[in-house]
């Protein structure tokens, strides 16, 4: 592999997770380039030893004239770069970068669909008309010669086949973008004499079931149980984000407490007595429930694409139904009243994470998929 060129595109947000598989293609040899979307001069600098690009938004997330503009730019970049393999992660860079990438039918292209986000997991009106009308689009880019999709839970993968958008022999099951390990303390014990602490970890969008866990904390708190409901995660500029204004509103009756952005989320995962994740978004494997296991943390999450793949169930924590307030509050409260369950759960999802979620196993399976060699499904059939 030592003779190849790869460019490899992603946002600035995800640099800890992507930056670990350029580093580990650049220990085999190959040689990485990076376009940085969303990223400045000090996040390039980040990484002296690569060739890093930075690529701003122009128009924001929903502009044409914005993704016209990055495609664009992509295209230069392409074309200056020169690439044999061209990788973009998320289903948005993803599609811009194929489009950018079309008239380079040579080039091998790989695309890591990390979720598929509100477009294709909502029922609204909205998403199922824009999604209609890009599935076309979607079949021209991803289904073209020289194109590998890799996929972060079996669910996403067996639908993109099951709509002609990615030939079941193109696709590839990674689990996750990888967690890593060691600035985690799997604490299993936490102290009995202090009230338990219940957290979301996440960012603030709708989907990812903000107003469940609130409406559940309400519910355990009428039925006198003595917990602290936090919720740790800042504004995001998504579609379907929840504004602050909105985030104050919901959390003034003093139910659940908001922390707004953290910086120490290892240290405030440790800190809990269970980790809440009642998402019905679109969701890859979500990083937060990939860092509740290598924290070693009991979990109740929803049994929805990508959140049952960190939770087996029963085993480190327990699958509830998406927009179910009622059950994820018995659920809260089954595990907090058992302690020794909670200690168990927790030492499971520390092993899950050491076995299938270590970033340097996730790394190894993605730089497997560059080898001009690589088949199609050799890394994993799903």
């Amino acid at each position: 592999m030592s003779d190849q060129k790869i460019l490899y595109v992603f946002d600035a947000s995800d640099w800890s997770s992507r930056m670990a598989v350029a580093y580990g293609a650049r220990e085999q040899g190959l040689d990485m380039v990076i376009g940085l979307i969303n990223g400045d001069d000090a996040a390039a600098a980040r990484a002296p030893e690569f060739q890093c690009t930075v690529l701003q938004k122009q128009g924001g997330n929903t502009s044409i004239v914005g993704a016209l503009a990055m495609v664009r730019d992509l295209r230069r970049l392409i074309r200056a770069q020169d690439p044999d393999t061209i990788h973009a992660v998320t289903l948005k860079h993803g599609f811009l970068t194929a489009l950018a990438a079309f008239p380079f039918k040579e080039k091998r292209k790989i695309f890591t669909m990390a979720g598929l986000g509100y477009l294709f997991r909502s029922d609204e009106t909205q998403s199922v008309i824009l999604r209609t009308l890009l599935y076309p689009l979607l079949w021209l880019v991803f289904r073209r010669a020289n194109t590998t999709l890799i996929f972060q839970n079996a669910d996403d993968l067996a639908l993109f086949v099951q709509k002609g958008i990615v030939k079941r022999e193109h696709a590839l099951l990674i689990k996750g973008s990888g967690v890593h390990l060691d600035q985690f303390k799997a604490m299993n014990v936490e102290h009995e004499t202090d009230i338990p602490i219940v957290l979301m970890p996440t960012r603030l969008v709708h989907e990812k079931g903000v107003a469940i866990f609130i409406e559940a904390a309400r519910l355990l708190k009428q039925r006198g149980v003595v917990a602290t409901f936090q919720i740790a995660g800042g504004e995001t500029d998504n579609p379907k984000a929840i504004s602050r204004d909105e985030m104050i509103e919901m959390t003034k009756d003093g139910a659940v407490e908001w922390l707004g952005r953290v910086d120490d989320m290892p240290d405030r995962l440790a800190g809990a007595a269970l980790i809440v994740y009642p998402s019905y978004y679109g969701e890859g494997i979500p990083r937060v429930l990939l860092e509740a296991c290598a924290a070693g943390r009991a979990i109740v999450t929803t049994d929805h694409a990508g959140c049952r793949e960190a939770v087996d169930h029963n085993e480190n924590g327990l699958l509830v139904p998406v927009k179910n307030a009622k059950a994820t509050a018995k659920a809260i409260e089954t595990i907090l009243f058992n302690p020794a369950l909670r200690r168990s759960m927790g030492y499971r999802s520390r092993q899950k994470a050491e076995q299938e979620f270590d970033i340097h196993s996730i790394v190894a399976q993605t730089v497997r998929v560059y080898a001009p060699h690589e088949r199609e499904g050799d890394v994993d059939a799903g």
